[in-house]
């Protein structure tokens, strides 16, 4: 995390020498003010010298008293004249119209009584109206807005940046975003509505991907879980408004200072158009997604604002009713002496706020920007001169001096920046603890922070989008601190539409994953042992097969059971099923047949290569494959003339072999291979290996979903695993050439496949072949080292569109980093390992997710048996 100063962050007070004493300028004001009533006082005769003397000092004190205390980061005389001027402000909304009221906070909420108009142009003075009248806003064209009284404001959708608010790739966004505002040359608003996902909406989109699925108790438990991980998440959603004319070259807004209010300068529709169309062309060019909202983004943008509800109050306290919530605005009035990039959006993601963030950022132009800090930086040298030598005064003139050097030297864009907050919540009580967390959290940063109760409506409308910032929350800075106190973080994954992955650890929301919305379906899922990579493999698989998806699972611990019999699928364990590894090769011609059996017969009868775990690597050499490629070719053209024959198996190929194939013109070379080939694969002939590969196939790849259990055939067959997964690979491989519909495919312990070359080729061209059919492979492996230490591991990772990355063990991290491209803050994620947290990538999205699978799913993935109430149809 790269911290930087703030430059002008330390504003020393002016203070003038009175006598032997050093009085604030405020100060000085407030007691030449007051002093003439001092001077009434010591001329009434009437009363005592004594008594005169001492309400003249009595009333300087006072003077003196109240130039000195704040309120709402405003001098308390300030702060009553606002409070005054609400008299004359709206300060209720009916039926979409802006009233004068007397709004009282009562227990139940807001109490509005004594209605009337608010004061038009007729009634008072005309420059004023953009303080007595609350502006209506009308749609003019897309991603146009015009506000009367107000003018017309530009309209975009942003993307916000991946990655941690703490890390490089966020810093760089939010640096090329304000460079891209400042360029605009308009003073433009960030305007981060940060919200609960609908519940609602969640459980309606799980009804439209379910709906083919049978009713059950999964279904129900599912559905609920999808409502409740949303209303219980936040997401993040970025406006940029850009709003031509609205301030001054110093950046101060004609709006936030009622001296300026005669010159106040309303927009055009077209110079809107202008603008939005600018800010177009120059965002493509700095890679910054941005995109012009419809009618309905813009309504859904505006209705929790006091420019878009149809009702809404504001009391004397500060509290704002609109529609059905409660508001509290908070406003920051002095930025820290250092920041770092991603601390605001941090801070509001850790409070877990709802509500409206709005940042606005106002060019300032450098002449003008030089003028008003040389007129600081004299104040300042003259108070030290006569005598204020504090050190916040020595800091301030030395920050003025090096601000003044930076922009002379163009090493610094100067801005003004305005950062406010507008927390909600249907309860007040809510909505205050809610306001105070994030007060607390970014006074722990350094900012000063105060709720804003005054002047009527205006700190809700700075909040607003289009509104002016208060004039108490304008700071003079850098475009650098304008980068880091951007309240925006994107929010990957959150198409609703979508399966539920698990919850977004950087920004709390929902992270939603459909492997059919990317390039390719296919995805490759790896952790170590107690990371949790079962649980999301049969989480992802659980969501997508509920969509109306089929699934073939290879599953060497026989732990899917339970979950085939959830979905209303079938499980087949090998031993007691059989698995011929000549089935693919009947429906298609034989030189077809002869490629898709080749590879799972070079590791049936091959010549030992080496061992790994335990089980033999075995391959035929290359001159033996191209001989028995020829001879099954033979074989199916044969066993094809005669249709009555049904599936051929092992030992009808070693009899074709022995009975064919050796009678003709071989080598004596090519006699002894071919005896022992023959002897190699009459092994799969006899005994209990027969029962599993010298039978006809008793399961078919379909509609519907299945899953083949190696756990008992490895126990007793070890040696034997890899043939048993090379031939149900190429089962697989054979069903993608037939009409089906969605495919899903589980490789689970892939890396037992990877190892083998032979099994790993069958491997690749069945990943190769499912994007052509539109099926996906699911490659998972907790041997995280084994399965990318290999060549075809590497190369299955960089084709698959989704990875999904689980805790990993220290020896694993730097060859997990390299081959998946990690960032540090996602290496951080994965090491040291937690439970169900995994690096998500997949597409161009990618983000840390924390695996939600629910406790439906959750009680499938564990050992325990489930009740057959939790999965029994509902009737």
């Amino acid at each position: 995390m790269t911290t930087i100063r703030v430059p002008l962050a330390v504003d020393a007070q002016v203070r003038v020498p009175v006598g032997p004493v050093l009085l604030p300028l405020r100060a000085l004001v407030v007691l030449t003010a007051v002093s003439p009533f001092a001077l009434l006082c010591l001329g009434i005769s009437a009363l005592p010298v004594s008594t005169r003397l001492g309400i003249g000092v009595a009333v300087l004190m006072l003077g003196f008293t109240l130039a000195a205390p704040m309120r709402e980061g405003v001098w308390i005389g300030t702060w009553f004249v606002y409070r005054v001027a609400r008299r004359v402000m709206p300060t209720a909304v009916l039926d979409g119209q802006g009233r004068r009221a007397r709004v009282r906070l009562t227990g139940a909420g807001l109490e509005v009584s004594r209605v009337r108009p608010e004061l038009g142009t007729r009634r008072g003075p005309r420059a004023l109206r953009h303080l007595t009248r609350l502006p209506k806003v009308d749609t003019a064209d897309a991603g146009i807005i015009r506000l009367s009284p107000g003018g017309a404001r530009a309209i975009l959708m942003v993307e916000g940046p991946d990655g941690s608010p703490s890390g490089e790739q966020h810093a760089q966004w939010c640096s090329v975003l304000v460079q891209w505002l400042l360029s605009l040359d308009c003073p433009a608003q960030l305007v981060s509505v940060v919200s609960n996902f609908d519940s609602g909406r969640a459980q309606d989109a799980f009804d439209g991907r379910t709906m083919g699925f049978p009713t059950t108790r999964l279904v129900e438990l599912e559905r609920d879980l999808a409502g409740r991980v949303a209303e219980q998440s936040l997401g993040l959603r970025h406006f940029v408004v850009l709003s031509p004319g609205i301030a001054a070259a110093d950046g101060i807004p004609w709006l936030s200072r009622v001296t300026r209010l005669p010159r106040a300068i309303e927009a055009s529709v077209e110079e809107a158009s202008q603008v939005l169309q600018s800010a177009q062309r120059t965002a493509t060019g700095l890679g910054i997604v941005a995109s012009v909202p419809d009618r309905d983004d813009i309504a859904e943008l505006l209705v929790d604002t006091v420019m878009g509800t149809r009702t809404a109050a504001t009391s004397s306290r500060g509290v704002v009713r609109i529609g059905g919530e409660f508001q509290v605005v908070l406003t920051v009035t002095r930025l820290p002496a250092t920041i770092s990039s991603g601390a605001v959006v941090d801070a509001l993601v850790r409070s877990r706020v709802k509500g409206i963030a709005s940042m606005h950022v106002l060019p300032v132009e450098p002449a003008v920007a030089r003028t008003v800090l040389h007129r600081r930086a004299a104040m300042q040298r003259y108070t030290a001169r006569e005598g204020n030598d504090a050190v916040d005064n020595q800091v301030a003139l030395a920050d003025t001096t090096a601000v003044l050097a930076a922009i002379a030297q163009r090493q610094l864009v100067p801005c003004r920046v305005a950062l406010s907050f507008a927390i909600r919540d249907s309860i007040l009580a809510r909505a205050v603890q809610a306001a105070e967390r994030l007060d607390g959290l970014l006074r722990g940063l350094g900012f000063e922070v105060t709720e804003v109760t005054s002047p009527g409506f205006l700190p809700a409308m700075s909040v607003a989008p289009g509104g002016a910032p208060l004039g108490r929350s304008l700071h003079l800075t850098s475009d650098a601190v304008a980068a880091c106190l951007l309240p925006a973080l994107g929010t990957p994954f959150a198409d609703q539409r979508q399966p539920l992955v698990g919850i977004n650890q950087l920004t709390g929301a929902p992270a939603y994953l459909s492997i059919w919305s990317r390039l390719n379906h296919n995805a490759v899922l790896v952790g170590s042992s107690g990371s949790g990579k079962s649980v999301a493999a049969k989480t992802l698989l659980v969501r997508h097969v509920m969509e109306g998806a089929s699934a073939v699972v290879i599953d060497p611990d026989s732990e899917y059971r339970r979950v085939m019999s959830a979905v209303g699928g079938l499980h087949y364990e090998l031993g007691t099923d059989a698995l011929n590894p000549l089935a693919p090769g009947v429906e298609v011609a034989p030189d077809i047949a002869a490629g898709l059996v080749l590879p799972v017969l070079s590791v049936m009868a091959g010549d030992e290569k080496g061992i790994k775990d335990g089980r033999p690597i075995r391959r035929l050499p290359d001159e033996d494959q191209g001989w028995i490629h020829a001879e099954i070719a033979a074989f199916y053209r044969e066993w094809g003339d005669d249709h009555g024959r049904g599936e051929p198996v092992i030992h009808d190929l070693v009899a074709f072999i022995e009975t064919t194939s050796i009678t003709r013109a071989l080598t004596r070379r090519e006699k002894d291979r071919c005896r022992i080939i023959t002897a190699r694969l009459r092994r799969f002939t006899q005994g209990d290996r027969a029962r599993v590969f010298d039978r006809p196939s008793t399961f078919r790849v379909g509609d519907r979903p299945v899953s083949v259990g190696l756990r008992e055939f490895a126990l007793t067959y070890a040696a034997d695993l890899t043939p048993a997964l090379a031939v149900v690979l190429t089962a697989v491989l054979a069903a993608l050439g037939r009409d089906h519909g969605r495919l899903i495919v589980v490789v689970d312990e892939a890396h037992r496949v990877t190892i083998d070359p032979d099994a790993g080729e069958v491997l690749g061209q069945l990943v190769r072949q499912a994007r052509k059919h539109g099926a996906g492979v699911w490659m998972c492996s907790q041997q995280v080292h084994d399965f990318i230490g290999t060549d075809l591991g590497r190369t299955l990772v960089a084709t698959a569109a989704t990875k999904i990355i689980l805790g990993v063990e220290e020896a694993a991290v730097a060859d997990v980093r390299d081959v998946f491209g990690l960032r540090e803050d996602e290496v951080a994620a994965i090491n040291p390992s937690v439970q169900g947290r995994a690096v998500l990538l997949s597409g161009a999205e990618r983000t840390v997710v924390s695996i939600v699978p629910g406790p439906a799913v959750l009680a499938l993935a564990q050992s325990s048996p489930v009740p057959r109430s939790h999965l029994a149809p509902v009737r």
